[in-house]
């Protein structure tokens, strides 16, 4: 189902809750799904040995961190076949698609080339011993994983711009059920397949992301697709769009590269404090990870609304929308708040049920804590995350670019090894810290959108 801009009210284009909830839907479905997979993930090798726990956040965020300024890169098609969408310039928006798949080509290359190098990271940020060798090798399986979405994203962004965020709910809860179970069978070894842990789980990433790229790829093959978009005519190489995609899909990159960069170094820096640090670390990002991706989901669907709106020249709706975003947003983060606020204990449970009785108590009394100030900073971050969204769907991402890769530097890099290494505070005076990033990040965008210097840019 193709969803147009204003549907909901034809005559007047007016952005209704109804619309936004209608595209968000099954962007926030397919990120629950996401959590779900994500949330079992962590939890089947929590189960199965807490070192490999501990060093699947690091090495996994920091191989992200790595393709993501590559990924960020692709993912901007979706911003590009949004607006041609909204300005009801059909072929441009296939064309865009090819682009990207185009340039995933070269990425992929440029990834397998960087990956050895890279994976020497960890040995000289003073890891050793099993947690050491557990970081190289989950690295290297998630950069292969990462390769092969890097051709899904090109695909996933075509169905994303044009508003059919229903084909992709259906395939990422596909390749999310197919992740789990693969993961319940290679980690713990059922079904006499070999007991993998923490390499199973990697495994079961790569072949769920395979089989999700196939499905994007066949479902192209619809008749509409065809006779709307002309998607297997409009493949040639296309000079003025790719110059687009990269000289506006260049900041978004550096912008995703720099935001995971920076946290899989917070991750590796927590990580030179200890192992029990590190433990309740990863148990609270993991236990966030819950909440932020139904926000992202959000966010991404107020996003796509945006570029189809400014596409179509419609620039007063654009602030209704971001408005409409953030308080649906919220009204998601307060369910979240209740649930951290009185039962902390559960959520934390299905991590720990390795330990004994007395390092159970360490790792609540520290982490419940945690969780408390991460559902305080969710707040702040669904307001900038809605609004930054919306700034980069708009063709701002030079300053998001700029704005990421000032602030957290000082708040994810520089402020945690002062306070977690030099200084070796308690670990819950980083989290005052990151809930001060939140803040300030809230005002800087908010300040950036209200002044309005999005309304020249003109992406396409």
């Amino acid at each position: 189902m193709i969803i147009k801009v204003g549907e909901t009210c034809k005559d007047e284009h007016v952005v209704t809750y109804r619309h936004i909830v209608k595209i968000s839907y099954p962007v926030v479905l397919s990120m629950l799904a996401m959590n779900i997979m994500v949330f079992v993930d962590r939890t089947f090798v929590a189960q199965y040995n807490l070192t490999q726990f501990a060093a699947m956040m690091p090495a996994g965020f920091f191989a992200i961190a790595v393709a993501n300024i590559f990924t960020g890169i692709i993912g901007y098609v979706s911003v590009l076949v949004a607006q041609y969408y909204g300005a009801g310039r059909y072929r441009d928006c296939a064309a865009s698609m090819w682009q990207g798949i185009y340039l995933s080509l070269f990425f992929v290359l440029a990834l397998f080339m960087l990956s050895p190098f890279l994976a020497n990271t960890f040995q000289i940020m003073g890891h050793a011993g099993d947690l050491l060798q557990y970081e190289g090798e989950y690295f290297r399986l998630i950069i292969l994983a990462e390769c092969v979405q890097l051709f899904s994203i090109a695909f996933f962004s075509f169905y994303r711009g044009i508003g059919d965020t229903r084909t992709t709910m259906y395939v990422g809860i596909v390749t999310n059920i197919v992740n789990i179970v693969l993961d319940w069978l290679l980690v713990f070894g059922k079904y006499g397949l070999p007991e993998m842990g923490m390499l199973g789980s990697g495994m079961a990433t790569i072949i769920s992301c395979t089989i999700g790229l196939i499905l994007y790829v066949l479902l192209l093959s619809k008749k509409k697709f065809e006779y709307q978009y002309n998607i297997s005519k409009i493949y040639n190489f296309n000079r003025s769009l790719l110059n687009k995609l990269l000289k506006f899909g260049l900041f978004a990159g550096v912008q995703s590269f720099v935001d995971t960069g920076y946290f899989s170094l917070l991750l590796i820096i927590i990580g030179a404090t200890g192992e029990f640090n590190l433990t309740c670390a990863n148990i609270a990002f993991a236990i966030e990870a819950i909440s932020i991706l139904p926000v992202i989901g959000i966010t991404t669907a107020v996003g796509i609304i945006a570029g189809q709106e400014r596409g179509a020249n419609r620039l007063e709706n654009i602030a209704v929308v971001t408005k409409k975003g953030i308080m649906v947003g919220l009204c998601f983060i307060l369910v979240i708040i209740t649930v951290c606020s009185f039962s902390p204990g559960f959520l934390i449970s299905f991590f720990n049920s390795e330990q004994k009785q007395e390092n159970v108590l360490l790792i609540n009394n520290t982490t419940i804590l945690l969780l408390r100030l991460t559902s305080i900073w969710l707040v702040f971050d669904t307001i900038h995350l809605t609004i930054g969204s919306v700034l980069q769907s708009l063709g701002d991402t030079k300053f998001m670019m700029v704005i990421y890769a000032v602030v957290p530097f000082l708040f994810y890099v520089i402020l945690p090894y002062v306070f977690c290494v030099v200084a070796q505070f308690p670990l819950v005076w980083l989290w005052i810290t990151l809930l001060g990033y939140s803040v300030i990040m809230t005002i800087l965008v908010t300040n950036r959108f209200l002044n309005g210097k999005w309304k020249s840019i003109n992406v396409i």
